[in-house]
């Protein structure tokens, strides 16, 4: 039984705990909330809650590792202090399409990145170790209780609505962690849907259908498209759930 350490237990890392733990993992979630116990203890999860900056847990350490904590202060240094304590044997690294800056056309992993300078610096970190690692750029989530329509409702006359959405839903990105954890697979990969309404189409019809008040853009501007297919060639699989 392959060991997987999830470290942070937010949105994502919590039902990607649940979700390898059922697919035959045994799974460690560590977070930094002691309120989480009870949570993963439901599922037989084993949760540790945590101080990331101060983490010191021999028995972790030499585990397949996947990270799921979003952007903070001193970014690249806590991903570091992460490495050093647990010395891990394979990472998965969540990163995020905003590492591709608001150009115009398609986009993939062989693209210029000069979008959130934040995250490139952790990716950069990552790459320049000798563990073998999966990075994963995932593009805007969405899945229960999460939807960006929910920031727009309401608002009339946005800005830039023919730039094209960039999403994934949660449970393609659940999966494609198992199998990447299985396939021991390393790499950079894009995690996006390969359905990209303009915002204005999509975000206007959302409201609609999730009986939100409406929103309104205006017909302009321009945006990328984010190419998601490396990662399904590379696991020989497709993504299962659109995006609405």
């Amino acid at each position: 039984m392959q060991e997987v350490l999830v470290v942070g237990a937010g949105w994502l890392g919590t039902p990607l705990a649940v979700h390898l733990s059922q697919a035959g993992f045994q799974v460690t979630a560590l977070g930094r909330s002691p309120q989480k116990i009870a949570t993963f203890e439901a599922f037989g999860i084993k949760y540790i809650p945590v101080d990331y900056s101060q983490l010191n847990t021999p028995t972790l350490k030499n585990k397949n590792v996947v990270i799921c904590i979003p952007p903070v202060a001193e970014y690249t240094r806590l991903i570091a202090q992460i490495y050093e304590a647990l010395n891990p044997n394979f990472v998965i690294f969540t990163s995020s399409t905003s590492v591709y800056a608001q150009n115009q056309g398609v986009v993939d992993e062989l693209s210029t990145c000069d979008g959130n300078p934040k995250i490139m610096e952790v990716e950069q970190w990552i790459n320049a170790q000798e563990v073998p690692a999966s990075v994963l750029r995932l593009g805007g989530l969405i899945g229960p209780n999460r939807n960006p329509v929910t920031y727009f409702s309401g608002q009339q006359e946005l800005p830039n609505g023919l730039a094209p959405v960039n999403l994934v839903h949660q449970s393609d990105v659940l999966r494609i962690i198992e199998l990447i954890l299985k396939a021991a697979l390393s790499g950079i990969f894009n995690v996006v849907y390969p359905d990209h309404p303009s915002k204005k189409s999509y975000y206007e019809r959302q409201c609609v259908a999730m009986n939100l008040p409406l929103c309104s853009f205006l017909r302009e501007g321009t945006g990328k498209i984010v190419n998601g297919n490396k990662i399904l060639e590379a696991l020989n699989t497709s993504y299962l759930h659109p995006i609405g």
